[in-house]
């Protein structure tokens, strides 16, 4: 994990365990990927790469662009 990437829900319990939870760029691909699935209809994909495939890379995409967004307005 970096700066950069910070931890998206980190949690600290009674007991003194830390359940990092996911990192900020997986809770953007996550979101990212909710929207392509509902845009973009599969017919649309290159033949080559499988819907899913596509729409994996194209959300990690996206979280890295929202991430570099994140760090230039600091």
């Amino acid at each position: 994990m970096s700066v950069d990437n910070p931890l998206a829900f980190p949690v600290s319990t009674i007991d003194g365990f830390t359940q990092h939870g996911m990192t900020l760029r997986d809770y953007f691909a996550a979101q990212a990927m909710a929207a392509i699935i509902a845009k973009i209809p599969f017919e649309e994909f290159p033949e080559d790469w499988s819907p899913y495939e596509k729409t994996a890379i194209g959300a990690y995409d996206y979280a890295d662009a929202l991430l570099a967004a994140r760090q230039q307005e600091k």
